[in-house]
């Protein structure tokens, strides 16, 4: 099967061809960035330009089919803007009495894998707006959308639980607009938090990080709203089978002051809809949670507002803020008169303050304050009678807060200098409490408090077909009293025109991270605790990562490859969930992950087909288990293959992609639930099929209508997914000598999903 598949997926690729098409378009006295937008949805086209230069024509046109070379002489017809043409799909835009073109050197990949997503030489840029469709993703879910690109996994099939190059989900830095991010998900992190119809980037890094990034030793997922002051009101509002969102752009001081807002909110209280079942089924394995209704509900939420100020040309000043909320209640009779309830709610929310300052147009400042607070409460009670009950509580705290100033210099046109200076504090807490109507026992209570502060310093220059950025950032740890210095450096040669060349370094720490607690053993859903290095059970992780690569691009083919090496320290038992055979105490250890990622993507106007191709080894190594040797991880899937194919007929668009993997291991444990070994049996391969439709009907006056449809593992092949160890606590022994039990966990049957959008 898998032969005639790949087979069909050659034979489509091969059959498609490119042509010069029409589209319809038809406006009167629309502004030009909705017009050019629409361009660029019609023919799969990118147009480079300064808002400023944009932002206050207008052009009108009748109702008629118009090419690509037609529709752009009637934008340079009416207004005195230039539209100078870089290749097939990138066109830059300045006044018409400037010929030279100055492309950007920076992007090197101009739709990758689809439209809205860009490389540059450091990162990856995403506009969810912009994206169009992607296999099983009814919306461009900002997270779900990155595990398209190669090196980025899910193994738990989630939207959050992102492993990029070995690291786990915590190891991940996310920040929207400077706020930082500990819970980015709905539905226990099968939906992204983040709205992806808020006009916004997202910067995506997996190497060479600018030194101004720091506090993670793994991804970076850098999200900015759009700071564009909209010069009328602009609208969009969406729903499907989880929920229905609105978003607004509102100018309220001509092109000085603007306002956006955003929400979104579940409709699963009300209906619980075939695609939540399904997502129900997933994630409540192994709980004793069963059916939801209108009474028992889970429920989510997540508002965001933001206010640019601009009062002059040299001043920018935006304010934002953001609230995300998931809430559990549940309540099922055990026997007659006996309640068991289970609350829970998830909390994140917080705001930022940036202000840019340019001072001459060499020189800018940016300053960021930012506060952000992460709360987590759950409370398990049963109540036996009305005087008699028991009940279990879990809470887990994180307040971060801090600021930081940015500088930037051009010293020259192919040479750039930051620098600047960043301080920030972590307050983190949990408890775990346990109490009846007569008595209260303390499992588990920590507090602790750190202050980080941070100086860096980068220099980029380009000289001939050579590009280097190196870099350097300081952080120094009051709650630990020690120093890290961490070495950034990119180096980049183009060998032709076709044919780039990439060499980078880094070096990373982080001081806070998530651990497995096992506390609690019905609620296996919500498990881990932030915690704060304490240089005592949780050391400070760093890592050091080596990346060499190449790509090659002609004639719309395009090759990626990026070989990597990756070791971290600092890491301990308790985080991978499991603690030594005979000893309660908790076992640091060291890792390392060495991988390749391919990706080989054919491109024309109407359609693109692509293949991803990761091979990873990741193995951990503690002093006390396993006899002191390495061993897989828990997440070392070592092949991951992907097969994915767009095709665009005017306005509609469909998109199918097949995904496979190797199994996971997992650790073997004997009839008395004493570990044997570590991760040494893998399990079955895994393998999915996902689709995605949208039509998007005919513009009218700059207003949009669009429906689609996707379908989630279209062959709906249940597989095991993982099996997991969860601690037991029979009897006061099992404190001290730990036994387990394994847990089994299948995937996410058939999903379909539909929406409506309507932007205007």
């Amino acid at each position: 099967m898998k032969k005639l598949m790949l087979m069909g997926f050659f034979w489509g690729w091969t059959l498609c061809s490119w042509s010069q098409q029409k589209e319809s378009f038809y406006y009167t006295n629309t502004q030009l960035t909705q017009v050019l937008s629409d361009i660029e949805k019609a023919f799969a086209v990118n147009y480079s330009y300064v808002d400023s230069l944009v932002a206050a024509q207008r052009i009108s046109m009748p109702k008629r089919l118009y090419s690509l070379a037609e529709i752009n002489a009637q934008i340079e017809q009416q207004t005195n803007l230039k539209i100078i043409r870089i290749n097939e799909r990138f066109y830059s835009i300045s006044p018409s009495e400037t010929v030279e073109v100055i492309p950007l050197k920076e992007v090197l990949v101009e739709e990758f894998l689809a439209k809205g997503i860009k490389k540059t030489n450091q990162h990856y840029v995403i506009s969810p707006q912009k994206v169009q469709t992607l296999p099983g993703i009814t919306d461009a879910d900002v997270l779900q959308s990155l595990q398209q690109l190669p090196g980025v996994k899910s193994p738990n099939e989630t939207a959050t639980g992102l492993y990029i190059r070995g690291g786990t989900a915590d190891q991940n830095l996310i920040l929207v607009d400077g706020i930082r991010l500990y819970h980015p998900g709905h539905l226990f992190g099968m939906i992204s938090s983040i709205n992806p119809n808020v006009e916004q980037t997202v910067n995506y890094y997996n190497k060479a990080v600018s030194p101004k990034f720091g506090e993670r030793v793994s991804g970076i997922i850098d999200i900015q709203s759009t700071d564009v002051i909209s010069k009328k009101v602009k609208a969009n509002a969406g729903i499907n089978a989880l929920n229905v969102d609105a978003y607004l752009q509102i100018p309220l001081l001509k092109d000085k002051l603007g306002l956006q807002l955003s929400g979104r909110k579940s409709i699963t209280e009300w209906w619980q809809s075939p695609t939540f079942a399904q997502l129900e089924n997933k994630v409540f394995q192994n709980t004793n949670f069963r059916e939801f209704d209108n009474q028992n509900q889970f429920k989510f939420h997540d508002y965001s507002a933001k206010i640019n100020f601009k009062p002059s040309d040299k001043t920018a000043i935006s304010l934002s803020a953001l609230v995300i909320k998931n809430n559990l209640d549940y309540q099922n009779a055990i026997e007659i008169d006996s309640l068991n309830n289970q609350k829970m709610t998830i909390e994140n929310y917080g705001f930022s303050l940036n202000w840019i300052q340019k001072y001459s147009p060499k020189f800018t400042q940016k300053t960021t304050f930012f506060y952000s607070l992460y709360s987590f409460d759950y409370l398990r009670k049963l109540d036996y009678s009305i005087d008699k009950f028991e009940a279990f509580k879990k809470l887990n705290r994180v307040v971060d807060s801090g600021a930081e100033i940015n500088f930037e210099y051009q010293l020259k046109s192919k040479a750039k200098l930051e620098f600047g200076y960043q301080s920030f504090g972590n307050d983190i807490s949990h408890l775990f409490n346990s109490y009846n109507q007569d008595l209260g026992v303390v499992l588990g209570l920590k507090h602790l408090y750190n202050i980080t502060h941070a100086g860096f310093v980068q220099f980029q220059q380009s000289v001939g077909s050579w590009h280097w950025q190196p870099g350097l950032r300081y952080n120094y740890y009051s709650q630990l009293k020690v120093s890290s210095f961490e070495p950034r450096i990119l180096v980049q040669k183009n060998l032709s025109e076709a044919f780039i060349w990439q060499l980078s370094y880094e070096r990373r720490s982080q001081i806070l991270s998530q651990v497995r607690e096992e506390t609690a053993g019905d609620l296996s859903l919500e498990n881990y605790v932030w915690v704060l290095s304490d240089d005592s059970d949780y050391p400070l992780q760093q890592a050091n990562q080596y990346t060499s690569g190449i790509i090659f691009k002609k004639h719309n083919w395009l090759l990626d490859v990026e070989a990597y090496y990756k070791n971290i320290t600092g890491i301990t038992s308790f985080t991978l969930g499991f603690l030594g055979q005979n000893d309660n105490n908790i076992q640091h250890g060291k890792g390392f992950t060495k991988g390749i990622d391919v990706l080989l993507q054919k491109s024309s106007a109407t359609w693109r087909a692509w293949l991803t191709y990761t091979y990873q080894d990741s193995q951990n190594r503690f002093d006390l288990l396993n006899n002191s040797h390495y061993f897989p991880s828990g997440a070392d899937i070592k092949h991951h293959f992907t097969m994915a194919f767009n095709k665009k007929w005017k306005r509609f668009l469909v998109t199918a992609g097949w995904f496979w993997h190797s199994g996971k291991p997992y650790s073997v444990i004997d009839n008395d639930g004493d570990i044997v070994s570590y991760n040494t049996k893998r399990l079955p391969d895994y393998h999915r099929l996902d689709v995605s439709a949208v039509y998007q009907f005919e513009t009218v006056r700059g207003n949009h209508l669009k429906v689609g449809v996707s379908v989630y593992n279209l062959y709906n092949r249940s597989s095991l997914l993982s099996k997991e160890l969860e601690r037991q606590y029979g009897n006061l022994a099992d404190f001290s000598n730990p036994r387990y039990t394994g847990r089994e966990y299948y995937t996410l049957g058939i999903m379909p999903n539909v929406f409506v959008r309507f932007a205007f």
